[in-house]
């Protein structure tokens, strides 16, 4: 089944800005079963966004709400209404224009197009990663409580075979799942067209940096000199699990440019996404679920939000060290990010002036649902790889490799 990201985004009244907020720290425990109970909502959170003036404009507060579920948007939208139902009318309530009555309309008028949108685990339901843990841990139980001295890993895999799928409750496991492939002819054709227009975005990245970049001022600031009740306050909703969240407001840089600019590397984002990505690995990195980048107010506020494993430090090390380049190309084109060179070089190699702006430009996730945090997304798809080894009829080389994964 597909996975799908939606982004429902509209102003908060201000004198109810305060009630708003008590509102998701009153109900939160609530809102999470209501979402649990769909059962088919891998992420969620809700976050308040400042407003601030613009280009001479008053950008008002906002209330963002972002999920990641499976099946279409429509379904989603209609399960959100009956299963959240009162819950709906407390927080937007708080809104402008909302209509008790009329909630999935509402609703569907709120929402917003993701310029990308990343899945760490294509095609995983919310059941299907539940189970598959499942099975996973009787296996583990198996292998535990057996005695294999003498057998061979073939016939260890065979045992295990006969006896876990015999059992009625893993059943459906006798039926392998498919699991996505690298698109090779499809990455040849879109580095094809890359190499045909190298001259062109060269000439494009020589021009962004004498007549952009030269003059854009970064941050300059360490982490040091953050404000600290900033820091405590983006600290406070971390490491609580195992996975974490992360959600960023930036300002984008003026100029048609840099629309021009972003938009074409959302383009690249959501084409590698689908053609190369498609194993766990966003640009070499192993820890994301799921992410998304959304342009907003104009196209003059960028937005993102991730859910990943391992700590805040952990998660950008990872960026910086195996996707720097990436980093820089799309969010070098937000204010203060670190003086990039050519587009895509430079920039998040700064580490601590990097570091310091993530930090800068983090907003608080005033609610945030994970169905299972728990698992890592190497856990999930190794789940995955497990469930199809059990039902197949393995060589000895491969049966080892399917009992190294347990």
């Amino acid at each position: 089944m597909k996975q799908n990201a939606l982004t429902l985004i509209t102003p908060v009244d201000e004198q109810h800005i305060a009630r708003l907020k008590q509102v998701l720290i009153d109900r939160k425990e609530d809102l999470k079963t209501a979402l649990r109970s769909i059962g088919t909502v891998h992420y969620a959170r809700w976050v308040i966004v400042d407003g601030e003036t613009l280009d001479n404009e008053l950008i008002p507060t906002q209330l963002v709400f972002a999920s990641n579920f499976d099946g279409d948007v429509l379904t989603h939208i209609q399960d959100l209404v009956k299963h959240l139902d009162t819950l709906l009318d407390k927080i937007y309530e708080n809104t402008p224009e909302y209509n008790p009555n009329s909630k999935v309309e509402f609703l569907i008028k709120t929402r917003v197009k993701e310029a990308a949108f990343y899945q760490g685990s294509p095609g995983r339901t919310v059941v299907e990663i539940a189970r598959e843990k499942a099975l996973h841990q009787e296996l583990f139980n198996q292998i535990q409580a057996g005695k294999w001295e003498g057998k061979s890993a073939k016939q260890i895999h065979e045992i295990l075979q006969a006896k876990v799928l015999a059992m009625p409750q893993f059943a459906w496991a006798k039926q392998k799942v498919k699991v996505p492939k690298v698109n090779i002819f499809g990455l040849i054709i879109c580095f094809a067209v890359l190499l045909l227009l190298a001259p062109v975005l060269i000439l494009w990245a020589v021009y962004m940096q004498v007549f952009h970049e030269n003059f854009d001022k970064p941050l300059n600031e360490t982490p040091n000199q953050l404000n600290d009740a900033h820091i405590h306050n983006m600290q406070e909703d971390e490491d609580y699990e195992f996975q974490n969240q992360f959600s960023q407001i930036i300002n984008m840089k003026p100029g048609k440019a840099r629309l021009i600019t972003v938009n074409g590397l959302y383009l690249l984002t959501r084409v590698l996404i689908k053609l190369m990505f498609v194993k766990g690995k966003l640009m070499g990195i192993p820890t994301i679920h799921f992410a998304r980048w959304i342009q907003i107010n104009n196209k003059r506020r960028m937005l993102f939000f991730s859910n990943f494993d391992g700590s805040w430090t952990q998660y950008l090390g990872d960026f910086i060290d195996k996707s720097g380049w990436g980093l820089t190309g799309i969010f070098g084109n937000t204010e203060g990010f670190p003086r990039s060179l050519f587009l895509i070089f430079r920039g998040a190699y700064d580490e601590r002036h990097f570091l310091a702006w993530s930090r800068k430009w983090q907003i608080k996730t005033h609610f945030w649902y994970y169905a299972d945090a728990s698992q890592s997304i190497k856990n999930i798809n190794n789940n995955t790889l497990i469930r199809n080894e059990l039902s197949q009829s393995l060589s000895e080389k491969k049966a080892k490799i399917f009992l190294a994964r347990i």
